[in-house]
């Protein structure tokens, strides 16, 4: 498959993430840091993409990726720009959901329900939390929206969303992917050819 350009970014911190909570698709607003995280991404961005009218935009309907695009447009000086209101808020691009697992931290997770934790630990990839879905449930309906991309893009979503649009873009090996750092405080860049970190 072949994707042109993009710029990912994913949200800015919230406090479930600073407590370590599996928050998935519970829709919890960006912190103080995440809020920042968002302006520095916004910065960078700026100083990438010269002109911005040029990217189509795209972001998960998700509050904390909206805070996020806020926080990005603001720091680019964006904001007021017509293009700015052409984003697609695209809930192909949500969260992986983590089920009964949602709120709960790895170690609650372990103590309350071992038999699923081992099963999944076994393979990320392919095994659903209790209610919940796979990385390859998920890359199910990533796939169909890149390959609706036709120029460059910013897109703006999740960790999860994001390990596997690696996987496709970068052939990383499914029993890697889930398992992709994935910064709140950085963008990366596909070139649509190679990647790098800004």
């Amino acid at each position: 498959m072949s994707i042109p350009p993009l710029y990912f970014i994913r949200h800015g911190q919230t406090d479930w993430n600073a407590q370590y909570r599996f928050q998935g698709q519970r829709d919890i607003p960006l912190n103080e840091k995440g809020r920042g995280e968002a302006r520095r991404n916004g910065k960078r961005l700026s100083e990438l993409v010269s002109d911005p009218s040029a990217m189509a935009l795209y972001c998960s309907p998700m509050t904390r990726t909206r805070q996020t695009l806020e926080g990005i447009l603001e720091a680019a000086g964006w904001q007021d720009l017509a293009w700015a209101n052409s984003a697609v808020f695209d809930p192909r691009l949500v969260e992986i959901t983590f089920g009964d697992w949602e709120g709960w931290t790895k170690q609650e997770i372990k103590k309350n329900d071992p038999v699923n934790y081992k099963a999944r630990a076994k393979d990320k990839w392919s095994t659903c939390p209790p209610n919940g879905e796979s990385y390859a449930q998920l890359s199910d309906r990533i796939r169909p929206w890149l390959e609706t991309l036709t120029g460059p893009s910013i897109v703006v979503a999740h960790g999860g969303t994001f390990r596997v649009l690696r996987q496709i873009l970068e052939n990383v090996p499914i029993n890697e992917a889930p398992l992709l750092e994935v910064p709140q405080n950085k963008v990366y860049c596909w070139t649509g050819s190679e990647a790098t970190w800004q």
